[in-house]
């Protein structure tokens, strides 16, 4: 009798279902319909139901072999035949490793190796960043760019990377270049790079982003990413690309963009999708509430905010807080969260009951602490927004999709099927649930433009600026001249500040030909810090005319309030626990709870503080030094502001360490043992050196993320 996917499917839910059977009904679906998604999935969830080691595990390694399921065969206790040893031995990139392709990796791995640039498009499962690291294997490439979405992302690649000798590990702008290295950055970071070394290799993760518009336009961070890819593509070096499933390439690419494009939906995990009818929020938070329980096999929950992941925190400690045994938790973490930013905040009680938070407002390095305590099971529950779905490894059994939403948008089958794939774990867990509120989203898979190669309409000007002129599209000229007539700018100054729109800078440019030589005097500062006066002028100019996208949402409300939590945070010299207390604290603003305060102030920090003030303050530097110089005035210089502001006013370099995992609180504790460190390498070399010595003035948490971090090293 035939059988189908969707019986096998049932039958191997059923636990009194014929084993030999069941197995040999999988093999001849598998016969009938050939290698592919379906079959392939099959066999995964006969290795999540049955012993691979037991009566029916040779069977299951044929059946493992036929489908290009390699790593799985490693380590099978009955051994392995010469000829299966044999394929498995093709399918190992080095010799020298224990690493084995499945199928499509193998594909991969040797398209590139011969030279090929390669385009993958593959669910979230694929491993996409096992063939980064076997490239790296190879030694063949004497520089590599791995460009990624995000700084969770970058740490974790960074540690994954940095057991490969022979290599530097590059991850901010100013560090040194030696023989070899490997670049391992966002695209903000490579466009910061004075001079690229010569590059042989560059891999964008997520390469969908390339076209991640909103309302025909592209994203602010997605105009970046194209104008990291130009630079990266001027290199003339081979590139890889991966990201989730998407349907193709853009017809409107050049002939002369060569490469392979390869779309796939090998997965080497499997994932149930359960729907719960439920008709609003109180009910949602209470299924997943539920699901959850006292303890769990390891789920992540996914909430559209900050704002939503509390509510359902509330009612998880609420249900953990009556003495029900759950995961261990991270109670040193949780009491030094409470000493050194604020003892009420309802991350450090979740800590204590096992369930972790992840979203983009939290410092680095607890995000990274949070992340490792979900991976190591001291944590069972993980709640995230999209800040985790983009790359970030666990070892999640379940996914609960509380919203339907991404921020403010409703998330589309491209996003779900990210999200989706946050879900089960080779080695680890075969098969995942998924658990959704809402209906999935139709099938609708993305053709991917490239809007700095094809000068598409999505391409905003900031984007087109950076293009070489000869190389400008009729229609490019055409929406470029007149913005470049009205600015009456060099373009070369426009190229300089990167991620501002032309138009933006031609307001700007010519607000400031109409202002008083009196007001533009408060431009000429070049101090490290500017009175009052100037910082309000600085913040309303970037407030009115070049503000980063989304700025009204993150702890400043007006450009006045811009300045005064700057200056706030510039008296209490960066100290994360004192701009804490100026929010909490604050008795002209009644807006939320204590938690709402808190997370605002880290909010600012990380929007304000961390890059968008710097960075803008750096691009008005430039813009203003250009009017100033036309109406024969001396410019001024902000740059040494900025640098003190995105090193959270302390030492040079601290701050950038907090991504290594090291709060800048301990690190400041460090920093009269470190001397006067000039670059980030000596700093991070200053730091070992530390560690190597007597830190009795650290607590036994603090000593641990020390030992951790250099470890990380």
């Amino acid at each position: 009798m035939a059988v189908n996917y969707q019986d096998l499917v049932a039958r191997l839910h059923e636990s009194n279902a014929e084993p030999f059977q069941l197995i040999a009904d999988i093999a001849s679906f598998s016969a009938v319909h050939g290698v592919g998604g379906e079959s392939t999935e099959l066999v995964i969830r006969a290795l999540d139901h049955f012993d691979r080691d037991g009566e029916y595990g040779e069977i299951l390694r044929s059946l493992m072999i036929q489908h290009g399921l390699y790593p799985y065969i490693v380590g099978y206790a009955s051994g392995v035949a010469l000829r299966d040893a044999v394929v498995m031995e093709m399918n190992r990139p080095n010799a020298n490793r224990e690493t084995i392709f499945h199928r499509i990796q193998s594909q991969v791995f040797h398209r590139l190796v011969g030279g090929e640039n390669v385009i993958l498009s593959a669910p979230t499962s694929f491993g996409k960043s096992v063939v980064v690291d076997a490239l790296v294997e190879t030694g063949n490439y004497r520089n590599i760019v791995v460009i990624v979405p995000t700084i969770a992302l970058l740490d974790e690649t960074r540690r994954r990377l940095s057991r490969y000798e022979g290599y530097k590990i590059v991850t901010h702008p100013n560090q040194d270049f030696e023989d070899r290295n490997i670049l391992v950055m966002t695209q903000e970071r490579l466009l910061a790079v004075p001079t690229l070394p010569n590059v042989d290799l560059f891999f964008i993760d997520e390469f969908y982003k390339l076209a991640d518009e909103k309302d025909g336009l592209l994203d602010q961070r997605s105009s970046i990413l194209n104008q990291a890819f130009l630079r990266l593509m001027r290199t003339g070096a081979q590139f890889y690309f991966a990201g989730p499933v998407v349907e193709g390439l853009s017809d409107l690419l050049p002939e002369n963009f060569k490469a392979s494009f390869i779309r796939t939906n090998f997965s080497t995990v499997a994932a149930d999708t359960i729907r719960i009818k439920a008709s609003n929020d109180s009910e949602r938070i209470a299924h997943t509430v539920d699901l959850v329980g006292a303890e769990c096999e390891p789920t992540l929950v996914y909430c559209q905010s900050p704002q939503k992941i509390r509510k359902v925190l509330e009612e998880i400690i609420s249900l953990r807080s009556v003495g029900v045994q759950a995961a261990s938790g991270l109670p040193e973490a949780a009491a030094w969260i409470e000493e050194n930013y604020h003892s009420e905040w309802i991350v450090a009680k979740a800590l204590r009951l096992g369930v972790g938070v992840h979203h983009g407002r939290l410092p680095r390095w607890l995000a990274q602490r949070v992340v490792q305590g979900f991976e190591s099971g001291d944590l069972d529950v993980l709640i995230c927004t999209n800040s985790l779905i983009e790359g970030v490894n666990t070892r999640a059994k379940r996914i609960i999709i509380l919203d339907r939403n991404v921020a403010n948008r409703a998330y589309n089958y491209f996003t779900f099927a990210n999200i989706k794939g946050r879900v089960g774990r080779m080695f680890k867990h075969f098969v995942g649930q998924i658990y959704l509120f809402h209906d999935e989203p139709r099938r609708e898979l993305p053709s991917i433009d490239i809007p700095g190669v094809t000068q598409s309409d999505s391409a905003p000007g900031s984007l087109l600026v950076q293009i070489e002129e000869e190389d400008w599209s009729e229609q490019t000229r055409d929406r470029l001249t007149p913005v470049l007539e009205d600015a009456r700018l060099d373009v070369e100054v426009l190229r300089e500040v990167k991620g501002v729109e032309p138009e933006s800078i031609a307001q700007l440019a010519n607000h400031l030909r109409t202002l008083p030589v009196s007001r533009l005097r408060q431009l000429q500062w070049s101090t490290s810090y500017p009175n009052w006066q100037e910082l309000n002028l600085v913040c309303q100019l970037i407030w009115d005319y070049i503000a980063p996208d989304y700025h009204v949402r993150h702890g400043a409300y007006t450009a006045r309030q811009l300045a005064f939590r700057v200056n706030q945070a510039a008296l209490a010299e960066g100290r994360m626990k004192d701009i804490i207390a100026s929010f909490v604290d604050d008795s002209n603003d009644d807006r939320g709870t204590v938690d709402d305060r808190i997370e605002a102030a880290f909010d600012f920090v990380r929007y304000w503080l961390d890059h968008n003030f710097p960075a803008s303050l750096r691009a008005l530097s430039v813009i203003s030094g250009a009017v100033l110089s036309e109406r024969g005035l001396s410019a001024g210089s902000f740059d040494g502001f900025a640098a003190r502001v995105e090193s959270m006013f302390s030492a040079p370099h601290l701050a950038t360490i907090e991504e290594y995992g090291l709060p800048l609180e301990v690190s400041r504790q460090l920093v009269r043992s470190l001397g006067g460190a000039r670059t980030l390498d000596e700093m991070l070399s200053a730091i070992t050196s530390v560690a190597a010595r007597d830190v009795s003035t650290l607590s036994a948490f603090e000593a641990s993320l020390l030992e951790d971090f250099v470890e990380s090293l």
